[in-house]
């Protein structure tokens, strides 16, 4: 059940403003709301009643979904910077929340708690305190854990493989980069298995993503050495980012298991290594640049009112974007102007994870056509179209 927070309780009800398509409009998506909802905030508090223990545990749970939301926007060096926000001032940065799985005994409360903070009030707090951010969501990245001991060699599916199962009881969409492992069905085993993860079988890798509406594989093969449940293993990770099937970056990294450390989480700090890497890499990447603000014109071909319709849905949650201004609409063309944050190469970047393609025509004009769609032909020139690739967040190397 969703709770609207209210002014003088625990939070103030502050509508975010739309993104205009039709003529100039206000800045920012609507699509971004998702960005800033952080889910499955768990909460236990006790006190001298039930209702002392909610009240604390929904002031625990909402400090702790707003660090949550910070993790998730602000890269690590930044996050010094941020200005310290008070219990009462940080009701106001929150819009409503909901309570799932809630129990209560008379001086106990637990709850899974969700929390959907208001963007425009953390906004004005980074941007007021000049905290670099980013908010463009990528789409998601598969992940196949690999592991090889001592007595085994490498394993993704069938047989014991710790380093999955730490993945896969792992949050992966708590950060801008979902992380999904596969659920190991048949189809899994079909798609891929082990040795061609390991080979980097562009097909393999491909069949593997498509089945999880992704375009990028994250293969992490762990091997472990030692004996971790003495507290002497040692972790080599090598993780390697595959690009529709090419590989791209590769992060090397080697974890000694500290004295007290358990197995599973000795696993998880390497898990967790990984994860922030990824994270951080792609915050750097998506950065939002406010100093950089520029209007182009761009012409997107249409086959129909179904296309104009779609591209103007995807358009709708890119961060990236301020306004956008209808210059002419026909049957087979629309003319925008888009007034984005930062380069054409960022916008080209985050517009390919709403599947649009942007890209320069032989005439020197821009065109957003659908990825998902044929490419209209362009029209005979002696020059040929420049296009902006979707470039992907590197692995620090």
């Amino acid at each position: 059940m969703w709770f609207r927070r209210t002014s003088g309780t625990l939070a103030a009800a502050l509508g975010i403003t739309a993104l205009a398509l039709l003529g100039c409009g206000a800045a920012w998506a609507q699509g971004a709301g998702d960005v800033f909802t952080v889910r499955s905030v768990a909460v236990d508090e006790t006190a001298a009643t039930a209702a002392d223990a909610r009240q604390t545990a929904l002031a625990v749970g909402q400090r702790r979904a707003f660090r949550r939301l910070i993790d998730r926007l602000v890269p690590e060096d930044q996050q010094p910077l941020i200005p310290e926000v008070d219990a009462t001032a940080l009701q106001f940065y929150v819009r409503d929340f909901s309570v799932e799985n809630e129990r209560t005994s008379a001086v106990r409360y637990l709850a899974d708690l969700t929390f959907r903070f208001d963007p425009e009030q953390v906004r004005s707090l980074l941007g007021g305190a000049g905290i670099a951010f980013a908010e463009t969501r990528s789409k998601p990245v598969v992940v196949l854990p690999i592991f090889s001991g001592p007595d085994a060699g490498p394993t993704l599916w069938l047989e014991t493989n710790p380093w999955r199962d730490v993945w896969a009881q792992r949050r992966g969409d708590d950060g801008l980069v979902p992380l999904t492992v596969p659920i190991g069905d048949l189809e899994d085993l079909a798609a891929i298995d082990a040795p061609k993860a390991l080979a980097g079988d562009a097909e393999a890798l491909r069949a593997i993503a498509a089945r999880y509406g992704a375009e990028d594989v994250l293969v992490t093969v762990a091997t472990l050495n030692g004996d971790p449940e003495a507290g002497s293993g040692v972790l080599q990770v090598e993780t390697r980012r595959y690009v529709d099937g090419s590989a791209g970056s590769t992060q090397r990294d080697r974890l000694v298991q500290v004295s007290g450390e358990p197995y599973e989480g000795f696993l998880e700090r390497a898990a967790a290594r990984i994860d922030n890497a990824v994270q951080e890499a792609w915050k750097q990447q998506y950065l939002l640049q406010f100093g950089n603000q520029r209007t182009i014109l761009v012409f997107v071909p249409l086959e129909g009112l179904d296309d104009w319709l779609t591209v103007r849905r995807r358009l709708e949650g890119v961060p990236a974007i301020q306004q956008t201004g209808l210059a002419a609409l026909s049957r087979k063309e629309a003319q925008l102007e888009i007034t984005f944050l930062g380069d054409e190469q960022r916008l080209s970047r985050a517009l390919s994870q709403r599947d649009l393609f942007l890209a320069l025509r032989p005439d020197s004009n821009w065109e957003l056509t659908r990825r998902d769609k044929p490419r209209p032909p362009l029209q005979p020139s002696s020059g040929g179209a420049t296009a902006l690739p979707p470039a992907q967040a590197p692995l620090p190397q």
